[in-house]
């Protein structure tokens, strides 16, 4: 038998998710949120009643770019669910004090409660009112953990490599976005790998709204990320990282910080142990072992080569002889006031307008970005492209159409006269009220034929689109479902997808309900490829 080529590793994840029958039974511990005891903890400013507005330096800027991951007020979380998430039993004492009282848990991303796979740290050159040293954000409380207390400079320099555009004598500082790539399989399986990568993307979207971001750096080394933060990398790894340009501002003073150009990490010792991982060791266990090879080999640093197969023949479909819709001139939006209230729809209704959905489109498909740093990913090489299903939208025919960013319209596509658009895991309703937004990865290669590192960065970028037009969806009041269970030869028929395009995750849009809100629908089954 002929061995494969080491590229397939891709194609054999995707196998496996295609040949998943269901979610796997969750006969683990419950997932909790990682914390690590004993170390010195730093509170972050609430924007609560009565609290002084946030300001831009030190302290009170880590808060505003981390709240958009942390809590925020709503009402359906359990106590139940808040002990499974927190570790802490719901009925002691100390479970009243693990959030304050006008405040419960609830993520602004599609995988809300104890399934979110992301962790959040800060390689921080020092400040006023924070001193330098590598922190984890436990984003229960609200605070940042110390892993260490010496200056990360070097580090951050040695990880993104020399700064081009920064000012002479400036530091960097750096947030990096760490997955748990286990702690949602034994809910989801093998797509839960796929599934926690957007997930990751999402939250890195949500930070890059802010103007106080920097750059987005995409393939950071994993394994020197791992060394600074003192991860197991089988377990959490490091997908990406968001440089933050501090330099020398009024609340770091001149000299402050590591020499530039200094590039030898200092000596340091090890962060303290964490506690919460034992559901994450227990699953790897048992793991899909193609997802534990794609999860290897990204972590590894080594890239796969990509498969020397040709592209498939392209679909047979008669081209759109209709004119292309321009849109309504783009709106502007604040993403960041929209945060606050993001939630994943659980029921859509009729009355979407064409103004609305043209809005959606333009900042979640690079139309009008708000920051350099989503600018600058809206022009990466495998930024997905947005398709559309067109059900009932107010002067909008139905059909199938592709968004051009360009020229911010939307182009007719002739497809396959099915009805849909098929999806396994929401009622007709939902699919049928409005939109539904495909994400499409295109063009020059299949999936299949991706690098391990190219397929984290799409389902990355994947997911920084979905939160982009989730937060322009609750922007301009419309309901949204992030949805990842379909067929995708059905779908891409249906679009009329030329060959090498594949739908990565649709994205079901419509007016909202009186339960908009309600994240109750659950997603678990993964995208087939047959």
């Amino acid at each position: 038998m002929t061995p494969e080529a080491p590229g397939d590793v891709v194609a054999r994840y995707l196998d496996a998710v295609d040949a998943q029958t269901g979610a796997a039974p969750a006969a683990y511990l419950p997932p909790q949120s990682k914390r690590y005891p004993g170390s010195p903890r730093t509170p972050l400013p609430w924007p609560g009643p009565g609290a002084r507005p946030l300001a831009d330096t030190g302290l009170d800027r880590i808060s505003t770019l981390l709240l958009g991951y942390g809590p925020r007020r709503v009402e359906m979380l359990t106590q139940a669910g808040m002990s499974a998430l927190t570790g802490t039993p719901s009925s002691g004492p100390a479970f009243a004090r693990v959030l304050p009282a006008w405040f419960t848990l609830r993520w602004t991303v599609p995988s809300g409660g104890a399934y979110y796979p992301g962790e959040v740290y800060l390689a921080w050159t020092g400040s006023g009112d924070l001193p330098s040293g590598v922190y984890h954000y436990d984003h229960v409380h609200h605070c940042l953990e110390l892993l260490r207390d010496t200056n990360p400079a070097a580090d951050v320099d040695r990880l993104l490599g020399p700064a081009t555009t920064a000012p002479a004598g400036a530091e960097r500082s750096a947030l990096l976005l760490a997955c748990r790539p286990w702690k949602n399989g034994s809910k989801y399986g093998a797509f839960g790998y796929q599934l926690g990568t957007v997930d990751v993307g999402v939250l890195l979207g949500q930070l890059l709204t802010w103007p106080q971001t920097g750059t987005a750096h995409l393939a950071p080394d994993p394994r020197a990320a791992d060394d600074l933060l003192g991860l197991d990398g089988m377990l959490e790894t490091v997908y990406a990282v968001i440089e933050i340009p501090t330099g020398t501002t009024p609340d770091t003073p001149p000299g402050a910080g590591t020499p530039p150009g200094t590039c030898t990490p200092p000596g340091r010792t090890a962060p303290p142990e964490p506690v919460g991982l034992a559901h994450d060791r227990l699953v790897l266990a048992d793991a899909d072992p193609h997802a534990v090879a794609l999860h290897r080999a990204a972590w590894a640093g080594t890239d796969m080569p990509q498969r020397a197969t040709p592209l498939p023949a392209p679909q047979v479909t008669t081209p759109s002889d209709a004119a292309p819709v321009h849109l309504p001139e783009v709106t502007p939006l604040d993403l960041i006031g929209a945060a606050a209230d993001r939630a994943s729809a659980c029921d859509l209704a009729p009355g979407l307008r064409l103004t609305q959905l043209a809005d959606v489109l333009a900042y979640a498909g690079g139309h009008r970005t708000t920051t350099a740093a989503l600018a600058e990913l809206a022009r990466h090489p495998l930024h997905p492209a947005l398709w559309c299903l067109v059900s009932q939208v107010d002067g909008l025919p139905p059909g199938a159409y592709r968004y051009d960013p360009r020229h911010h319209l939307l182009r007719p596509s002739t497809g396959a006269d099915r009805a849909g658009p098929p999806t396994t895991v929401v009622a007709h309703r939902m699919a049928t009220a409005g939109v539904s937004i495909v994400v499409v990865a295109g063009g020059e290669r299949p999936m299949t034929d991706l690098t391990p590192t190219e397929f984290r960065r799409l389902h990355l970028l994947t997911g920084t689109v979905v939160q982009l037009a989730a937060l322009a969806a609750q922007a301009v009041g419309a309901a949204i479902r992030p949805i990842g269970g379909f067929s995708a030869p059905d779908v891409a028929a249906r679009l009329g997808l030329p060959g090498g395009d594949t739908p990565v995750l649709q994205l079901l849009l419509g007016a909202p309900t009186s339960r908009a809100g309600l994240l109750a629908v659950a997603l678990t089954e993964g995208t087939t490829n047959g």
